[in-house]
C-alpha cells in the first residue's frame, strides 16, 4: 500500500483491483481503507484458487462487499443456539419486511420452525419478503405455515392477540426505524415506534406467555448522545 500513491499517480490509474485471495477481512478492510483517500474505483477479483478448481473465473471483477469493511471476519450464526428457540416452534418476526427483519426470517427458515409469522406494516415489503421465502420454502421442499400480518408494534393488543391465536413461542423484534437521519428529523415517530414500540411488544409477549423474546436493536451502535441513542 505504501507505493500506491506513486504508481497510481505514475501511470493514472482510475481502477484497482484487489487481488487479495483467502486474506482475512482485517486485512482487506485496511487496504481499501488505505484507498479510500484517492479517486479510483475499487473492486475484487476471485482467488487464484478459486480460478483453478473451476469455482469462479477470472474475470468475475465484482464491487467491494459491505463485509469487506468490517474489520474482522465474520461471526458465524450458532445453528444449534438459534435452533433452540426456532426448531419445530412457532416464531414470530416483527417488523420481517425490513433489511434485518428480512435477514432474520431467511435464516430461520432454514431452521424448519413449525410456524413463522411475518409482522409488518409494509404492505409492499410484506408482500415481497413472503414471495421471496414461498419460493425458497418450494425450492427445498420445506414444510413450514408462514402467515403474513399486517400490523404495527405500536398496537399492543393486536400483538397480543396475534401471539394468542398462534401461539406464539419465540419473538424477534426487529421492528424499528433505522435511518439515523430520518430519525433525527422525525424524532415524535421514532420515539412513538422505535422506543414505545418496543415496550407494547414485550408486554404483549409477556400477556401472551412467550417463552422468548429477543430485542434485535441497532440503534445502541449510534452516539448515545442524540435522538437514536
Amino acid at each position: 500500500p505504501a507505493n500506491l500513491p506513486k504508481v497510481l499517480a505514475k501511470y493514472g490509474a482510475t481502477k484497482v483491483l484487489l487481488a487479495l485471495g483467502h486474506a482475512p477481512r482485517s486485512r482487506r478492510s485496511l487496504v481499501i481503507r488505505f484507498l479510500e483517500q484517492y479517486p479510483v474505483v475499487v473492486q475484487t477479483i476471485p482467488a487464484i484458487n478459486d480460478v483453478v478448481s473451476g469455482k469462479a473465473k477470472i474475470e468475475e471483477v465484482r464491487d467491494v462487499d459491505i463485509e469487506d469493511l468490517l474489520g474482522r471476519d465474520e461471526v458465524a450464526p450458532d445453528r444449534q443456539l438459534l435452533a433452540e428457540c426456532i426448531s419445530k416452534k412457532t416464531v414470530m418476526v416483527t417488523g420481517a419486511g425490513g433489511s434485518i427483519g428480512s435477514e432474520l426470517c431467511r435464516q430461520i427458515v432454514r431452521l424448519a420452525p413449525l410456524k413463522l409469522l411475518l409482522v409488518e406494516s409494509s404492505e409492499y415489503a410484506l408482500y415481497e419478503i413472503e414471495r421471496e421465502l414461498k419460493r425458497y420454502m418450494l425450492k427445498k421442499d420445506l414444510n413450514i405455515e408462514l402467515h403474513a400480518v399486517v400490523g404495527s408494534v405500536q398496537k399492543q393488543r393486536r400483538m397480543a392477540q396475534v401471539m394468542r391465536s398462534f401461539g406464539v413461542e419465540t419473538v424477534y423484534h426487529a421492528a424499528a426505524y433505522k435511518h439515523v437521519p430520518l430519525v433525527e428529523q422525525n424524532v415524535i415517530e421514532g420515539i412513538r415506534n422505535n422506543v414505545f414500540g418496543t415496550w407494547h411488544a414485550a408486554e404483549a409477549a409477556i400477556e401472551a406467555n412467550v417463552e422468548t423474546f429477543v430485542l434485535i436493536s441497532t440503534d445502541k451502535a449510534v452516539r448515545p448522545t442524540n435522538v437514536m441513542g
